[in-house]
């Protein structure tokens, strides 16, 4: 190996040393790059030194390699410093010009009735914008907003918004709205105007929003709850009723999508890798609540809000055999304040409170259907304190029957007195009225109580009569459900499911018992004792012919706090039950101040009951109960009931009938009939099951020979 080979080595080691410093130490890298660049002139001034040729061809091109591989060295460096160095720098800058990234966000959940009437749903609309640095360089541009002004009204003029385009243009805004709120019809139609000028995405582009809507806000504000802007999360949620408590099941998901565009960004460049399709919507609430009971509740509670002038109103229908709420009405004066007084609102409810009291009393033994108590003038002292009757013609010896159907707060008293605090105490704890019901709701008040223990000697006598204790509407109808249902205490609740995308149900509220405070035969006998209050007693107004209802009225004075109750404020109520043999339906309706002169809840809130009924019996066709089943056999002939009141709204089976029989149970409608041959009804039109409202004729074909059963549903 020659001396000259020997020398290159360091060289090319120093060369090497000095490449890594350079990766090393980037900050410094110019400096790098300038002292390499003198190392290499150093070297050549030392090769050139000893060059000691006179071949000018020799010597040219030894200067012309020199000179090529000194730009070869800073190009290298060069490649290093953009590749290697500051590659993150270029690389950002490469995806800035040809990377773009987009929002993709679903929809909100659906909050639907029970039978899948939308409450609540999100539609589509469409923000228009431009970039009025780009705007004003294209004049295709400037055409497509013209001709965006002449289609849609934009409430904004023409030239004056072409100059502030023009002048933020220059100033380099990048930003300036159009119009907002554009539906999907005025969406197609935006984007034709866009492709007719090919417009890109970048000059004017759109913004697509997803908007709450609620079907009959009047009826549902308070129980479906509205949406409000967190500033924790920088998005609308849920803020109250269960838009809140369902949030997390009912918010839709948001994800960002990046696309490649060409160098121009009109064209997008196909990619390998795609995103997986997903679902972004958020899941779909079905409600236990009945869209046609919600409506005929809150019309009814409306017109006798209005007619008593009242300061609130509140009511609720639950299915006592499972807890299910199928309607809610809350109305105040004062509508500026979201508050839903079912589940938070505390009241001392009165004589509606006596049935709980009476069938504890029953549960435990200590009074029975014999038992009798001797008023004598309707009035009782106890601890210093007068309690009399609120009728002065209740007196005397009465019965269970009559202490109910009078609501007697003296028989109440002494029937509170078989009871010690603490086994009193006990019933309201089974009964649920110490604790919150749990219903899927959001801020449920919890109940104000103070322990047996602590309680004066008259606490439990007006306990007995609705006096002295706190609850909320939820927690009233609740405890009436197991008084008349056969004892079982449900957990009320408002979704029965959660349903995704597809239709998959994702959780189910399925009925929850959460105690047996009395026993089926105390609840038996109870709904004997509530049906005659609506038969015999104070509950009238709210009876309904051929309908078997039961109830309790409930007229209660108004806690002014330490200074007493107050005279001339009462509290109006009315717990129903239908039909009280086997109840579907109980209701609680309450007054809160009615304006008027008889303030009675027998007057005020019992009637409301019976309209609802009324209007639900012939929305859900369920037919009278003087119309019995009939068995129907060779010796024993149908007995039709021949009543006016009595409404047929769909075709029943009349096989078998007589065509007398049949005109009988049309009697009370316009119907003609069409009939053919003799004998016994052997086949008809409509068919069974027909909606009646529009039917005016009835065909019936007789000739049959053999009596078959009929059965109305």
């Amino acid at each position: 190996m020659t001396k000259k080979r020997i020398l290159k080595i360091p060289l090319l080691v120093i060369n090497a040393l000095l490449f890594f410093v350079a990766l090393y130490f980037k900050k410094n890298f110019l400096s790098v790059t300038a002292f390499v660049s003198f190392i290499y002139f150093l070297w050549l001034f030392y090769k050139w030194k000893k060059i000691k040729t006179t071949d000018n061809f020799k010597i040219k091109a030894l200067a012309s390699t020199d000179i090529i591989l000194f730009f070869i060295l800073i190009l290298g460096l060069r490649l290093i410093k953009i590749q290697i160095i500051d590659v993150d720098k270029y690389r950002k800058l490469v995806n800035d010009q040809i990377e773009g990234h987009y929002e993709l966000k679903g929809k909100r959940g659906k909050i639907l009735d029970r039978n899948g009437t939308e409450l609540a749903y999100s539609i589509k609309n469409y923000d228009l914008s431009l970039d009025p640095k780009r705007t004003i360089s294209n004049p295709f541009a400037k055409k497509a907003v013209s001709e965006i002004f002449e289609t849609f009204e934009t409430n904004k003029n023409y030239n004056y918004f072409m100059k502030r385009v023009l002048k933020d243009g220059k100033n380099g805004r990048r930003y300036k709205n159009i119009t907002k709120g554009l539906n999907e019809s005025e969406k197609v139609k935006l984007d034709k105007i866009l492709k007719k000028y090919k417009i890109n995405k970048n000059e004017i582009f759109i913004k697509e929003n997803n908007v709450r809507k609620y079907y009959n806000i009047n009826n549902y504000q308070e129980t479906i709850g509205r949406l409000g802007y967190s500033n924790n999360s920088g998005k609308y949620i849920g803020v109250f009723g269960l838009e809140k408590y369902y949030n997390s099941y009912l918010n839709e998901k948001k994800i960002i999508k990046k696309s490649i565009f060409a160098k121009n960004r009109k064209l997008i460049l196909p990619m390998a890798k795609e995103e997986m399709n997903i679902n972004l919507d958020g899941k779909n609430l079905f409600l236990t609540i009945d869209n046609d009971i919600q409506y005929i509740l809150n019309d009814e509670m409306r017109k006798k809000f209005k007619e008593t002038k009242s300061e609130e109103a509140y009511a609720i229908i639950m299915n006592p055999n499972n807890g299910e709420i199928l309607a809610l009405s809350n109305l105040r004066k004062n509508m500026k304040v979201l508050r839903n007084g079912v589940f938070q609102n505390q009241l001392e409810p009165g004589s509606i409170f006596k049935p709980i009291v009476m069938s504890s009393a029953l549960n435990d033994g200590f009074i029975n259907k014999k038992s009798k108590f001797d008023i004598k003038d309707g009035k009782i002292t106890k601890y210093n304190h007068t309690i009399k009757e609120a009728s002065r013609s209740t007196k005397g010896i009465l019965t269970l029957k009559e202490i109910l159907a009078k609501s007697s707060n003296v028989a109440m008293v002494m029937i509170s007195d078989l009871f010690s605090n603490k086994k009193m105490e006990e019933y309201l704890i089974n009964y649920g009225l110490y604790n919150k019901t749990n219903v899927d709701f959001p801020f449920e008040k919890k109940p104000y109580t103070t322990p047996s223990y602590k309680w004066d000697g008259l606490k439990k006598n007006t306990i007995a009569f609705g006096q002295g204790v706190a609850v909320t509407p939820i927690q009233m109808v609740t405890a009436f459900s197991a008084i008349v249902n056969g004892g079982t205490l449900y957990r009320p609740f408002l979704v029965r499911k959660i349903v995704d995308e597809d239709g998959v149900v994702i959780r189910r509220n399925a009925p929850k018992v959460t105690g047996h405070p009395i026993s089926k035969k105390t609840s038996a006998y109870m709904r004997e004792l509530l049906e005659n209050v609506v038969n015999n007693g104070g509950g009238q107004h709210a009876k309904l012919k051929g309908y078997r209802i039961g109830g309790k009225t409930g007229t209660a004075q108004i806690s002014g706090g330490k200074s007493g109750y107050i005279k001339k404020d009462f509290l109006t109520s009315f717990v129903g039950v239908f039909p009280a043999n086997k109840p579907e339906y109980v209701a609680f309706i309450t007054f809160y101040k009615p304006e008027v002169e008889k303030k009675y809840g027998g007057i005020v809130a019992a009637p409301v009951f019976k309209e609802v009924i009324k209007r639900i019996t012939m929305k859900k066709e369920i037919l009278s109960s003087e119309i019995e089943k009939i068995k129907i056999n060779n010796k024993n002939f149908p007995k039709i009931v021949e009543s006016k009141e009595i409404d047929v709204v769909s075709m029943p089976n009349l096989k078998g009938l007589t065509a007398r029989e049949v005109i009988g149970i049309f009697e009370n409608k316009e119907i003609d009939f069409d009939i053919k041959g003799t004998g016994l009804v052997e086949d008809f039109y409509p068919k069974e099951g027909t909606d009646l409202k529009t039917t005016k004729t009835i065909r019936l074909i007789l000739g049959g020979k053999k009596w078959n059963t009929i059965t109305y549903m």
